[in-house]
Parts: structure tokens; sequence; C-alpha cells
């Protein structure tokens, strides 16, 4: 682990920053915004992934995402996973309302399109579903962890359901997304983000590494029509599970 690197990294990541809150400003718009064009969404997906290029993270994908709009899922490890899958598809994320306060990042989320939950209230799970649906319905991709937290990377635990409805009930495809962040020895020691681990700290250990490498894979979609959401849930997540635990 290099500090100065890490340093030198963070300098340039502010940099981008600004140039973030320029394109916020000056070529998106609007909270939870359900018409970014695609123009706007190449924008984002490029921004992303350059601020991946400068944390230091090599992105290799396989496989040939579904066409919009879709229900993307995926395992969860770092907050770093949202970063990888945004840059490389148009999608929006569900997040915590806190975020939106937040400086800068917030900023920057909700002109991505973010859509902002009251998480672990009475009703943030039916709020989740209303914004999904209302997304999909107008033509746009909206991501979710069905594990709802983060793990180490070697296994992929149960998905919980009921956010599922938001495709169901829209006939949209489940698109399952496996993450992985291998080296030759397993999985990258520094990249899950567990044990109520410092955010601040966290991303400036990923950054003075020398690089780290992130596997994306798009698994077959899954037709969700009709079909249970407990079904749905765990062909998802099995599908994804034969990946990440290099299952047969």
């Amino acid at each position: 682990m290099n500090a100065l690197r890490g340093i030198l990294r963070f300098f340039h990541l502010l940099a981008h920053f600004a140039k973030g809150l320029y394109l916020s400003y000056t070529r998106l718009h609007g909270t939870q915004s359900h018409d970014l064009n695609d123009e706007q969404h190449a924008i984002i997906q490029k921004w992303l992934h350059r601020s991946a290029e400068i944390i230091g993270v090599d992105i290799q994908v396989h496989g040939t995402p579904a066409k919009k709009p879709v229900f993307v899922v995926a395992n969860h490890i770092s907050w770093l996973d949202i970063i990888i899958i945004s840059s490389v598809l148009p999608v929006s994320f569900l997040s915590k309302a806190e975020i939106r306060n937040w400086p800068v990042i917030g900023t920057l989320a909700a002109k991505a399109g973010t859509l902002f939950i009251h998480r672990g209230s009475k009703n943030g799970a039916a709020e989740a579903i209303e914004l999904m649906q209302t997304k999909l319905k107008a033509g746009h991709s909206v991501a979710s962890f069905p594990e709802a937290k983060t793990t180490h990377g070697f296994e992929v635990h149960t998905f919980h359901p009921r956010l599922f409805a938001a495709a169901i009930e829209t006939g949209a495809l489940v698109q399952p997304v496996a993450i992985r962040y291998p080296q030759e020895d397993g999985a990258h020691p520094r990249v899950p983000y567990v044990d109520k681990a410092n955010i601040i700290s966290h991303s400036f250990r990923i950054m003075c590494s020398q690089s780290t490498l992130a596997e994306v894979t798009f698994c077959e979609p899954i037709e969700s029509k009709t079909r249970m959401r407990k079904d749905v849930a765990y062909s998802a997540r099995k599908a994804i599970a034969q990946i990440v635990e290099n299952l047969n």
C-alpha cells in the first residue's frame, strides 16, 4: 500500500468531482427525474468510469446486458459496486434519503436520477417499489442489492424478494449481475465494506493500492411477468452465485 499514491489519487478525484458538479448543472437536470436521455446517461457513465480509473479500479465486463428497461440485481460487496455497475449500464440506484444532503455526493447522485427512499420507515419498501415502477414504466432501468447488506465477496446471501414486485408488476426483465474483485489468492481483501468500516479510511486504502480488478458479469436475463417474487429472487440469486461462488 502506497500512501503517496493514495494522496495523489485523492486530489485527482477532488478535481474530477468539480468537473462532475459542472456537468450536473450544465448537462443534467432534476432529482429523481424519469427523462434522462441517452446522451445524459452516456455523460454519467463516462464520468463514473473515469472515477473508477482515478481510484485505481480496472473494470472487466463479461456477457451482454439485456435491453432496458430492466430491473438490475447484484450481489453487494462495497460502495464501489454502485460506481462500477452505473459506469457500464444506464441505470438508477436506490439510495437512503440521507445521502441527498451529503455535500457534493448528494448533488451528483440526485442529478444522476438516484431514487432516494426512507429506509427503515414504515412505508419504506412500498415507497421504493412505487419509485422503481415509475422508472421502469418511463423506460429506464433501476438497480438494487437484494441481499440488503454487504458481504466479503465469497458467497451470495439470500435475496429478499419484496422489491422484485416492481419488475413483476411492470413485466420488466430481471438482469442479474455478478460482481467480483478477484486476486490470485482469492477475493481482494481491501474491497469489502463490512464490519461498520469508515468510508473515508476505506476509500483511502483502496486508492493506495496499486490497482483493483473488478469483474462484472451479466447473467442471462430472467422473465418476471406472472411469476412469484420468491421464485424470481431465487433464480436471480442462483445465477449470480454460480459466478461468485464458482459453482458448476
